[in-house]
């Protein structure tokens, strides 16, 4: 969005930041994107197999490009990373993915995947916390026997579709896309228990809000992060989908926060809890 454009839509630019101007309207979406790109693959998972080398199926890492499988948020914090905002150093990562058999990377367009964070189902007023240093989860069922064993993709938060763009959401694989490229969506909870950055099932320790707010299981609302992935699979019809971890419909992952907190900080104050859509990779000072 333009700087005109801005400050027609009620919002100021403010060292990079669209923010919102007294008196405008609250963002149908208040929050951010963030661009990151693939940066490595190998058969580890600091989550499930924490200090065990070798022990996960292959994996694509996202995102941090030291990822491995004694990271901790302090490594995280200390190495690189491919998403374009500095301030994120989180690791995101996924089954490998194969086509027919043979494996293709997430690294369809120049921006392999895009991380939403938004405020999502909690009422306006709301103050949504930052993510705690370490904090990690999982999304989806890595040893389904079926669609059905997997909530992820029962609940339509993991979804299937064609892009790069808004196309229709499947539960599927499409079976042909003209973009030639593919994409997996994944809806993380962002209601937490408030006490654990992780729990025994990497699952149990967050929830998805309902009627508008967290469940008092779960009172703490935090981002809520929706990552799209892409992959290129071409024109002709994509024929069989398939996950290191097995069949399409054992797709699920994992996300370990490595945010810098003053700058998600920033973005809460200034994007989500502010009521404003700050568009994609904003700009944050340092602090």
């Amino acid at each position: 969005m333009s700087r005109i454009r801005a400050v027609m839509a009620g919002l100021a630019v403010v060292s990079g930041v669209l923010m919102l101007t007294p008196g405008a309207a609250w963002a149908a979406n208040p929050g951010f994107i963030g661009a990151c790109n693939y940066s490595h693959s190998s058969q580890d998972d600091p989550i499930v197999h924490f200090g065990k080398p070798g022990a996960a199926h292959l994996h694509d890492f996202i995102g941090n490009q030291t990822t491995d499988f004694a990271s901790t948020f302090d490594s995280l914090r200390a190495g690189g990373t491919k998403c374009t905002m500095t301030g994120d150093a989180s690791a995101y990562w996924v089954p490998a993915l194969f086509k027919n058999g043979a494996r293709v990377t997430p690294t369809a367009t120049m921006k392999n995947a895009l991380a939403y964070y938004r405020r999502a189902g909690v009422r306006d007023g709301v103050t949504v916390q930052n993510f705690p240093p370490g904090f990690r989860m999982i999304i989806g069922h890595q040893h389904a026997m079926s669609p059905a064993e997997n909530q992820g993709i029962t609940s339509k938060n993991i979804i299937f579709k064609c892009g790069p763009g808004s196309t229709m959401d499947l539960s599927a694989p499409p079976a042909q896309c003209s973009s030639g490229i593919m994409v997996i969506s994944y809806k993380f909870p962002n209601c937490w228990d408030g006490r654990n950055v992780d729990s025994a099932d990497h699952i149990s320790h967050v929830a998805y809000p309902m009627g508008g707010g967290c469940p008092a299981s779960h009172p703490v609302p935090l981002p809520r992060l929706e990552m799209f992935i892409r992959y290129l699979v071409g024109t002709a019809p994509i024929g069989t989908v398939t996950l290191s971890s097995g069949p399409y419909y054992t797709a699920h992952m994992d996300f370990f926060n490595g945010w810098k907190p003053s700058a998600m900080q920033y973005l809460l104050d200034n994007c989500i809890n502010n009521g404003t859509d700050c568009g994609k990779n904003p700009m944050v000072p340092n602090m």
